[in-house]
Protein backbone atom coordinates (compact mmCIF):
# COMPACT_ATOMS: atom_id res chain seq x y z
CA UNK A 1 0.00 0.00 0.00
CA UNK A 2 2.80 2.53 0.59
CA UNK A 3 4.81 1.65 -2.30
CA UNK A 4 1.31 2.64 -4.36
CA UNK A 5 0.84 5.64 -2.62
CA UNK A 6 4.32 6.56 -3.59
CA UNK A 7 4.16 5.53 -7.00
CA UNK A 8 1.08 8.63 -7.06
CA UNK A 9 4.27 10.62 -5.64
CA UNK A 10 6.97 9.61 -8.10
CA UNK A 11 4.58 10.33 -11.11
CA UNK A 12 3.19 13.27 -9.94
CA UNK A 13 6.30 14.17 -8.89
CA UNK A 14 5.64 16.05 -5.76
CA UNK A 15 9.23 17.75 -4.82
CA UNK A 16 7.92 20.60 -7.53
CA UNK A 17 4.49 21.28 -5.85
CA UNK A 18 5.61 24.39 -4.07
CA UNK A 19 7.29 25.70 -7.71
CA UNK A 20 4.08 25.17 -9.60
CA UNK A 21 1.66 27.02 -6.41
CA UNK A 22 4.22 29.73 -5.67
CA UNK A 23 3.74 30.99 -9.24
CA UNK A 24 -0.27 31.59 -8.20
CA UNK A 25 0.46 32.50 -4.89
CA UNK A 26 2.71 35.54 -6.63
CA UNK A 27 -0.14 36.43 -8.74
CA UNK A 28 -2.22 36.51 -6.03
CA UNK A 29 0.00 38.72 -3.74
CA UNK A 30 0.81 40.87 -6.91
CA UNK A 31 -3.37 41.43 -7.34
CA UNK A 32 -5.02 44.47 -6.16
CA UNK A 33 -6.36 41.97 -2.74
CA UNK A 34 -4.68 41.43 0.17
CA UNK A 35 -3.62 37.52 0.84
CA UNK A 36 -5.44 35.70 3.37
CA UNK A 37 -3.70 32.47 5.13
CA UNK A 38 -7.08 30.85 3.38
CA UNK A 39 -6.15 32.08 -0.24
CA UNK A 40 -2.66 30.24 0.17
CA UNK A 41 -4.58 27.10 1.60
CA UNK A 42 -6.76 27.33 -1.15
CA UNK A 43 -4.13 27.88 -4.25
CA UNK A 44 -1.74 25.24 -2.42
CA UNK A 45 -4.51 22.61 -2.83
CA UNK A 46 -5.53 23.32 -5.56
CA UNK A 47 -1.96 23.39 -7.27
CA UNK A 48 -1.22 19.88 -5.28
CA UNK A 49 -3.89 18.27 -7.76
CA UNK A 50 -3.52 20.49 -10.83
CA UNK A 51 0.16 19.86 -10.67
CA UNK A 52 -0.07 15.93 -9.50
CA UNK A 53 -2.90 15.27 -12.33
CA UNK A 54 -0.78 16.75 -15.00
CA UNK A 55 2.54 15.60 -14.55
CA UNK A 56 0.70 12.09 -14.11
CA UNK A 57 -0.49 12.55 -17.77
CA UNK A 58 2.78 14.12 -18.93
CA UNK A 59 4.57 11.13 -17.27
CA UNK A 60 2.48 8.22 -19.10
CA UNK A 61 3.26 9.89 -22.82
CA UNK A 62 7.00 9.97 -21.39
CA UNK A 63 7.68 6.16 -21.20
CA UNK A 64 9.64 5.53 -23.87
CA UNK A 65 11.38 8.60 -23.58
CA UNK A 66 12.37 7.66 -19.90
CA UNK A 67 13.37 4.30 -20.78
CA UNK A 68 16.65 6.74 -22.46
CA UNK A 69 17.77 8.31 -19.55
CA UNK A 70 19.50 7.74 -16.54
CA UNK A 71 16.54 7.24 -14.07
CA UNK A 72 13.69 5.01 -15.94
CA UNK A 73 12.61 4.27 -12.61
CA UNK A 74 10.79 7.86 -12.01
CA UNK A 75 8.12 6.34 -14.29
CA UNK A 76 5.94 3.68 -12.06
CA UNK A 77 4.08 2.90 -15.02
CA UNK A 78 7.24 1.54 -16.13
CA UNK A 79 7.77 -0.66 -13.30
CA UNK A 80 4.78 -1.66 -13.06
CA UNK A 81 4.02 -0.56 -10.34
CA UNK A 82 1.16 1.24 -11.30
CA UNK A 83 -0.99 0.41 -14.61
CA UNK A 84 -2.14 2.97 -17.32
CA UNK A 85 -5.86 2.68 -16.21
CA UNK A 86 -4.72 3.40 -12.63
CA UNK A 87 -2.91 6.63 -13.77
CA UNK A 88 -5.06 7.97 -16.05
CA UNK A 89 -8.09 7.76 -13.56
CA UNK A 90 -6.10 10.08 -11.19
CA UNK A 91 -5.71 12.24 -14.25
CA UNK A 92 -9.48 12.33 -14.49
CA UNK A 93 -10.13 12.66 -10.99
CA UNK A 94 -7.30 14.99 -10.30
CA UNK A 95 -8.92 17.37 -13.43
CA UNK A 96 -12.21 17.24 -12.33
CA UNK A 97 -11.26 17.99 -8.17
CA UNK A 98 -9.64 21.02 -10.33
CA UNK A 99 -13.03 22.26 -11.95
CA UNK A 100 -15.25 22.04 -8.97
CA UNK A 101 -12.63 23.80 -6.55
CA UNK A 102 -12.78 26.81 -9.49
CA UNK A 103 -16.61 26.04 -8.96
CA UNK A 104 -16.67 26.96 -5.32
CA UNK A 105 -15.57 30.11 -5.60
CA UNK A 106 -18.44 31.18 -6.42
CA UNK A 107 -19.00 30.72 -2.71
CA UNK A 108 -17.09 34.27 -2.13
CA UNK A 109 -16.60 35.83 -5.13
CA UNK A 110 -18.56 37.39 -7.68
CA UNK A 111 -19.62 35.45 -11.09
CA UNK A 112 -16.74 37.97 -13.11
CA UNK A 113 -14.05 36.92 -11.07
CA UNK A 114 -14.99 33.17 -11.25
CA UNK A 115 -15.09 33.48 -14.66
CA UNK A 116 -12.02 34.89 -15.70
CA UNK A 117 -10.28 31.89 -12.91
CA UNK A 118 -11.85 29.70 -15.32
CA UNK A 119 -10.55 31.73 -18.46
CA UNK A 120 -6.95 31.47 -16.99
CA UNK A 121 -7.16 27.91 -15.76
CA UNK A 122 -8.15 26.65 -19.19
CA UNK A 123 -4.90 27.71 -21.21
CA UNK A 124 -2.81 27.25 -18.17
CA UNK A 125 -4.44 23.25 -17.68
CA UNK A 126 -4.47 22.93 -21.12
CA UNK A 127 -1.46 24.03 -22.38
CA UNK A 128 -0.16 21.52 -20.74
CA UNK A 129 -2.17 18.68 -21.32
CA UNK A 130 -1.34 19.30 -25.19
CA UNK A 131 2.25 19.19 -24.09
CA UNK A 132 2.00 15.53 -22.89
CA UNK A 133 0.16 14.79 -25.87
CA UNK A 134 1.76 16.04 -28.77
CA UNK A 135 3.33 19.11 -28.01
CA UNK A 136 7.10 17.56 -27.13
CA UNK A 137 7.62 16.41 -30.93
CA UNK A 138 5.85 20.03 -32.36
CA UNK A 139 9.07 22.60 -32.86
CA UNK A 140 8.80 25.46 -30.44
CA UNK A 141 5.96 23.24 -28.39
CA UNK A 142 8.51 21.89 -26.07
CA UNK A 143 10.41 25.04 -25.25
CA UNK A 144 7.36 27.33 -24.49
CA UNK A 145 4.28 25.32 -23.49
CA UNK A 146 5.18 25.85 -19.82
CA UNK A 147 5.80 29.00 -20.46
CA UNK A 148 2.04 29.85 -21.49
CA UNK A 149 0.40 27.39 -18.70
CA UNK A 150 2.45 29.08 -16.11
CA UNK A 151 1.93 32.70 -17.44
CA UNK A 152 -2.30 31.58 -17.28
CA UNK A 153 -1.70 30.40 -13.67
CA UNK A 154 -0.16 33.83 -12.44
CA UNK A 155 -3.37 35.48 -13.65
CA UNK A 156 -5.56 32.58 -12.08
CA UNK A 157 -3.89 33.38 -8.92
CA UNK A 158 -4.79 37.19 -9.51
CA UNK A 159 -8.64 36.36 -9.92
CA UNK A 160 -8.95 33.55 -7.31
CA UNK A 161 -8.94 35.96 -4.47
CA UNK A 162 -11.02 38.76 -6.34
CA UNK A 163 -8.49 40.54 -7.41
CA UNK A 164 -6.92 42.28 -10.43
CA UNK A 165 -3.47 42.76 -11.86
CA UNK A 166 -1.05 45.05 -11.19
CA UNK A 167 2.22 46.62 -13.08
CA UNK A 168 4.00 43.95 -10.81
CA UNK A 169 1.44 41.07 -12.03
CA UNK A 170 3.33 42.06 -16.06
CA UNK A 171 6.80 42.14 -14.26
CA UNK A 172 6.50 38.88 -12.95
CA UNK A 173 4.74 37.49 -15.39
CA UNK A 174 7.90 38.48 -17.90
CA UNK A 175 10.40 36.37 -15.30
CA UNK A 176 8.03 33.37 -15.30
CA UNK A 177 7.99 33.41 -19.14
CA UNK A 178 11.97 33.81 -19.59
CA UNK A 179 13.25 32.38 -15.84
CA UNK A 180 10.54 30.08 -14.74
CA UNK A 181 9.55 28.06 -17.58
CA UNK A 182 11.41 28.76 -21.19
CA UNK A 183 14.89 28.77 -19.19
CA UNK A 184 14.22 25.78 -17.17
CA UNK A 185 13.51 24.17 -20.81
CA UNK A 186 16.11 25.01 -22.43
CA UNK A 187 17.76 23.38 -19.28
CA UNK A 188 15.97 20.18 -19.70
CA UNK A 189 16.52 20.40 -23.33
CA UNK A 190 20.25 20.22 -23.05
CA UNK A 191 20.60 17.76 -20.32
CA UNK A 192 18.28 15.25 -21.83
CA UNK A 193 19.31 16.11 -25.55
CA UNK A 194 20.35 12.78 -26.59
CA UNK A 195 17.01 11.16 -24.97
CA UNK A 196 14.62 13.24 -26.65
CA UNK A 197 16.80 12.76 -30.09
CA UNK A 198 16.14 9.29 -30.09
CA UNK A 199 12.13 9.18 -29.19
CA UNK A 200 11.55 12.06 -31.93
CA UNK A 201 11.19 15.58 -29.57
CA UNK A 202 11.63 18.46 -31.52
CA UNK A 203 13.58 20.55 -28.78
CA UNK A 204 15.82 23.67 -29.83
CA UNK A 205 18.55 21.47 -28.51
CA UNK A 206 17.83 18.60 -30.76
CA UNK A 207 17.03 21.02 -33.61
CA UNK A 208 20.49 22.89 -33.10
CA UNK A 209 22.47 19.44 -32.68
CA UNK A 210 23.23 19.93 -29.04
CA UNK A 211 25.18 16.32 -27.87
CA UNK A 212 25.55 15.14 -24.21
CA UNK A 213 29.36 15.01 -23.06
CA UNK A 214 29.97 17.44 -25.61
CA UNK A 215 30.89 21.19 -24.33
CA UNK A 216 28.87 23.84 -25.55
CA UNK A 217 30.71 26.68 -26.97
CA UNK A 218 30.53 30.58 -26.62
CA UNK A 219 29.21 31.09 -30.42
CA UNK A 220 26.58 27.85 -30.29
CA UNK A 221 23.37 28.71 -31.32
CA UNK A 222 21.72 27.35 -28.36
CA UNK A 223 24.08 28.70 -26.12
CA UNK A 224 23.62 32.31 -26.86
CA UNK A 225 19.57 31.48 -27.31
CA UNK A 226 20.05 30.20 -23.56
CA UNK A 227 21.87 34.02 -23.35
CA UNK A 228 18.78 35.79 -24.56
CA UNK A 229 16.98 33.94 -22.06
CA UNK A 230 18.77 35.49 -19.37
CA UNK A 231 18.71 38.56 -20.68
CA UNK A 232 14.99 38.86 -21.22
CA UNK A 233 14.91 37.68 -17.32
CA UNK A 234 16.85 40.46 -16.61
CA UNK A 235 15.11 43.18 -18.60
CA UNK A 236 11.89 42.54 -16.51
CA UNK A 237 14.10 42.81 -13.25
CA UNK A 238 15.80 46.10 -14.25
CA UNK A 239 11.75 47.07 -15.27
CA UNK A 240 10.85 46.52 -12.22
CA UNK A 241 14.02 48.77 -11.01
CA UNK A 242 12.93 51.33 -13.27
CA UNK A 243 9.04 51.04 -11.90
CA UNK A 244 9.75 51.25 -8.32
CA UNK A 245 12.75 53.75 -8.83
CA UNK A 246 14.98 52.09 -5.61
CA UNK A 247 18.28 52.06 -5.38
CA UNK A 248 18.71 49.99 -3.09
CA UNK A 249 17.10 47.52 -5.50
CA UNK A 250 19.44 48.66 -8.12
CA UNK A 251 22.75 47.78 -5.69
CA UNK A 252 20.54 44.23 -5.52
CA UNK A 253 20.56 43.65 -8.89
CA UNK A 254 24.05 44.60 -9.94
CA UNK A 255 25.66 43.10 -6.86
CA UNK A 256 23.62 39.62 -7.14
CA UNK A 257 21.54 39.29 -9.99
CA UNK A 258 23.55 40.22 -12.71
CA UNK A 259 26.60 37.59 -11.68
CA UNK A 260 24.54 35.15 -10.32
CA UNK A 261 22.86 34.93 -13.66
CA UNK A 262 26.54 35.03 -15.51
CA UNK A 263 27.56 32.52 -13.16
CA UNK A 264 24.81 30.18 -14.02
CA UNK A 265 25.84 30.53 -18.06
CA UNK A 266 29.33 30.07 -17.26
CA UNK A 267 29.02 26.83 -15.51
CA UNK A 268 26.64 25.83 -18.69
CA UNK A 269 29.68 26.55 -20.89
CA UNK A 270 32.51 25.20 -19.40
CA UNK A 271 30.13 21.74 -17.87
CA UNK A 272 29.97 19.11 -20.07
CA UNK A 273 27.99 15.74 -18.49
CA UNK A 274 24.08 15.94 -17.73
CA UNK A 275 25.06 15.27 -14.02
CA UNK A 276 26.82 18.15 -13.92
CA UNK A 277 24.28 20.15 -15.78
CA UNK A 278 21.70 18.83 -13.13
CA UNK A 279 24.10 20.18 -10.15
CA UNK A 280 24.01 23.69 -12.17
CA UNK A 281 19.89 23.61 -12.90
CA UNK A 282 19.69 23.43 -8.80
CA UNK A 283 21.95 26.48 -8.37
CA UNK A 284 20.28 28.24 -10.91
CA UNK A 285 16.41 27.36 -9.27
CA UNK A 286 17.96 28.68 -6.35
CA UNK A 287 19.41 32.20 -7.92
CA UNK A 288 16.63 33.05 -10.02
CA UNK A 289 13.80 32.34 -7.73
CA UNK A 290 15.26 35.28 -5.22
CA UNK A 291 15.65 37.11 -8.14
CA UNK A 292 12.26 36.71 -9.56
CA UNK A 293 10.88 36.63 -6.63
CA UNK A 294 12.49 40.63 -5.73
CA UNK A 295 10.64 41.91 -8.81
CA UNK A 296 7.53 42.22 -6.39
CA UNK A 297 9.26 43.46 -3.30
CA UNK A 298 8.61 47.05 -3.30
CA UNK A 299 5.05 46.06 -3.44
CA UNK A 300 4.65 43.26 -1.05
CA UNK A 301 7.59 44.02 1.12
CA UNK A 302 10.48 41.30 2.02
CA UNK A 303 8.22 39.17 4.49
CA UNK A 304 6.02 37.74 1.90
CA UNK A 305 9.95 37.32 -0.14
CA UNK A 306 10.96 35.41 2.51
CA UNK A 307 8.19 33.38 3.45
CA UNK A 308 7.79 32.27 -0.41
CA UNK A 309 11.23 31.11 -0.38
CA UNK A 310 11.20 29.40 2.92
CA UNK A 311 7.28 28.13 1.33
CA UNK A 312 9.34 26.94 -2.17
CA UNK A 313 12.35 25.16 -0.71
CA UNK A 314 10.50 23.71 2.22
CA UNK A 315 7.94 21.72 -0.12
CA UNK A 316 11.13 21.01 -2.34
CA UNK A 317 12.39 18.85 0.09
CA UNK A 318 9.59 17.66 1.86
CA UNK A 319 8.41 16.44 -1.91
CA UNK A 320 11.86 14.96 -2.64
CA UNK A 321 11.89 13.21 0.81
CA UNK A 322 7.91 11.49 -0.13
CA UNK A 323 9.35 10.54 -3.91
CA UNK A 324 11.18 7.55 -3.80
CA UNK A 325 12.58 8.38 -7.05
CA UNK A 326 13.51 11.89 -7.99
CA UNK A 327 15.86 13.57 -10.68
CA UNK A 328 16.59 16.34 -8.17
CA UNK A 329 17.37 16.39 -4.77
CA UNK A 330 20.25 17.58 -2.77
CA UNK A 331 23.05 15.29 -2.54
CA UNK A 332 21.74 12.39 -4.72
CA UNK A 333 23.82 13.04 -7.29
CA UNK A 334 26.44 9.83 -7.01
CA UNK A 335 27.95 7.62 -10.02
CA UNK A 336 24.70 8.03 -12.12
CA UNK A 337 25.44 9.31 -15.09
CA UNK A 338 24.00 9.04 -18.99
Amino acid sequence: MLEKLRSFADIGRTQGITTTASIALVGALTSTVTVQWYHIVYLSILSIISHMALNTYIALGDIELDAHTYVPSRNPVSMGIMSKKEAMCFVYGGTLACIVLIALLLISLDGLSVLMCFLCFLPAYGSLLWYGWKGKRVLVSYDFSFSISYSFFVLFGVFAIGGFPTMYTWFFIGVVVFAATAFAQWENGLKDVDADRSVGVKSLAVITHVKNNEKLHGTHPYFLYGCALKAGFLLFVFLAFWYTKSISYLFFIILYGVPSQLYIMYRFLVKQKPLEHRRTILLDVTFAAILGYSTIFAYTGIVPILLLIVYLIGGYLIGSLIQKNSEFKFGRFSSSTK
